[in-house]
């Protein structure tokens, strides 16, 4: 027992390491003065969200392989090989050193602190669902492409929203406020979110934020989000035909939502850098939209990065269990 809760801990103390470290290095990347106006919106955002995703990536790759040689000893697939190496600590179920005060204490704080953020975070999601529900029961759906809810009431809505059941939640009053050209040009925008399936992408980015200081995953998210909303902004030009009246509509929703109660977690039109948005809108030409492949981009460098530090497993776990020996 002593040697699993060892193991455990000794295992969420490299995640967090590795997990800060690297979200570290990820942060100098976005603070480099990369010719971010030259590319485009979907590419920035494509590019923010590996960026965003790749500390979690690299944490879990790191301890994956760390922990594999003694997980596969344990199964039976391979030798045991500590024999080979006693001369520092062990990150192993079969012969741990035993509990590492130091290592304890980090691995015990990063496991609570990961635990207690997780659950803050599938509280936000079920509060949101539950917000989103209530609003929807109240409204009425117009089918299309991607469903248009519209709701009653209070909030200034013009929201995209699901993860698989896609849709548009839209205020009717904001429907009296915006112009019928106006209109056309949010709808786009909402529309063009989910196309990209940016609130999937938020949902990810969110959960590989839980491995690292939560500013630093707020800054991510905040990189992500602001690029997306510029990629939608492009596409809701093309659908309209005319970037002032979706630098109109963008400051006519900012100005509803400013005094009106919105639901927390889903992105809204017209709340995410309003006056670069605009400024883009009325002064960048018109460019050709880009399809979104930030989670086929995400994914394949993930699968890369996990099956290069398997096949170096080996020498991670090496490595590791001589930092931890050397910190501990």
């Amino acid at each position: 027992m002593i040697a699993l809760l060892a193991f455990l801990l000794e295992c969420a103390a490299v995640a967090a390491t590795v997990g800060v470290l690297a979200s570290l290095l990820v942060r100098g990347a976005f603070m480099l003065p990369w010719p971010a106006s030259r590319l485009r919106p979907a590419f920035r955002a494509d590019g923010a969200f590996v960026l965003g995703t790749l500390p979690a990536v690299v944490a879990l790759a790191v301890v994956a392989a760390a922990a594999a040689p003694s997980l596969s000893a344990v199964l039976g697939w391979s030798h045991d090989h500590c024999g080979s190496h006693g001369h520092h600590l062990h990150l192993c179920i079969l012969h741990s050193s035993g509990l590492r005060p130091v290592l304890a204490v980090v691995g015990a704080v990063a496991l609570a602190t990961f635990i207690f953020r997780a659950g803050a975070l599938v509280w936000r999601v079920m509060r949101t669902r539950a917000r989103l529900a209530a609003l929807e029961a109240l409204g009425s759906t117009r089918p299309g492409t991607f469903p248009v809810v519209a709701v009653p009431g209070a909030p200034r809505l013009c929201h995209a929203a699901g993860v698989r059941h896609r849709r548009i939640l839209l205020s009717a009053s904001v429907e009296e406020v915006l112009a019928s050209s106006e209109l056309s040009g949010a709808l786009a925008h909402e529309e063009a979110h989910l196309r990209r399936r940016d609130p999937l992408a938020a949902l990810l980015l969110s959960l590989a934020g839980l491995f690292v200081p939560p500013p630093l995953a707020r800054v991510f998210l905040s990189a992500y989000q602001t690029a997306a909303e510029e990629a939608c902004d492009v596409e809701a030009v093309l659908a309209v035909g005319d970037g002032t009246v979706v630098a109109e509509a963008l400051v006519k929703m900012a100005a509803l939502q400013r005094r009106a109660s919105t639901v927390a977690g889903v992105p809204a039109f017209g709340k995410l850098a309003l006056e670069q948005r605009v400024r883009q809108l009325l002064e960048g030409e018109a460019r050709p939209a880009a399809p979104s492949r930030a989670l086929l981009s995400a994914a394949c460098a993930g699968a890369g990065v996990l099956t290069l530090a398997l096949v170096h497993a080996a020498f991670l776990h090496h490595a590791v269990e001589t930092a931890l020996h050397f910190f501990s």
